[in-house]
């Protein structure tokens, strides 16, 4: 009975840990982004000239991670970023503006980088399996699970993720995205989106969940309806 107990009670708090969620202090509001679904998926070609862009919602990297406060300084560093899904893939539209870009350095720890984290299993944390790493400049394609490409001299970047399967509406996943910002041979700022201040280890992921509000037309309804009535 005892061991039983331990069991339950172990299970309890992994639970909680895994479901944890970043709050902002300041609004109470769960940290959570809301990626639409999309009737035509982007081309991931470095260029966020997609219709596709035209109505998903924008979110700044402006957390400086180091000083822990809300980062200012757009002549240094702009960085805003968007997501988007259609079918079993999710698309994320990144725009930087750096005022020094490192891509030179043979080491990647010492070049202007990405990462992202993607974690469909929703685990709340961040992870080695599910990070990704993207060089500024670098395109990238890894076992057809997602591909990068960069565009306008690297200040611009497309990525593609297969999912594996085709969310449902409110699905969640586990997210992040971090820029290092790399003058003079050594890290400069790290940023990240997230709130000012957060309630949760330093390596915890956010939310990221799926919605569906296409405004079709009377035709396009005709024809998609069938198809659209299986996310609700």
């Amino acid at each position: 009975m005892k061991k039983l107990f331990f069991s339950i009670l172990i299970i309890l708090i992994a639970s909680s840990y895994s479901s944890a969620r970043i709050i902002d202090p300041k609004t109470g509001a769960e940290f959570r982004y809301k990626a639409r679904l999309v009737e035509v998926a982007p081309v991931v070609d470095g260029f966020l000239d997609d219709p596709a862009w035209d109505d998903a919602i924008s979110a700044a990297l402006d957390h400086d991670v180091e000083e822990d406060r809300r980062w200012n300084e757009s002549s240094d560093f702009k960085g805003t970023f968007a997501a988007v899904w259609r079918n079993a893939s999710l698309y994320i539209g990144i725009e930087l503006t750096d005022d020094q870009i490192e891509v030179t350095h043979e080491k990647v720890a010492r070049q202007d980088r990405l990462e992202v984290y993607i974690d469909v299993g929703h685990s709340g944390q961040q992870s080695d399996l599910h990070r990704y790493t993207l060089p500024v400049g670098q395109d990238i394609v890894m076992a057809h699970q997602l591909s990068a490409n960069w565009g306008n001299g690297g200040q611009s970047v497309e990525l593609s993720f297969d999912l594996g399967r085709i969310p449902k509406k409110e699905d969640t996943i586990s997210f992040g995205i971090y820029y290092y910002d790399v003058d003079g041979d050594r890290l400069n700022h790290q940023f990240r989106w997230g709130p000012t201040g957060q309630t949760e280890p330093n390596d915890a992921l956010a939310d990221l969940v799926f919605i569906a509000n296409i405004k079709l037309s009377e035709n396009q309804k005709a024809i998609q309806w069938g198809r659209i009535k299986q996310l609700y």
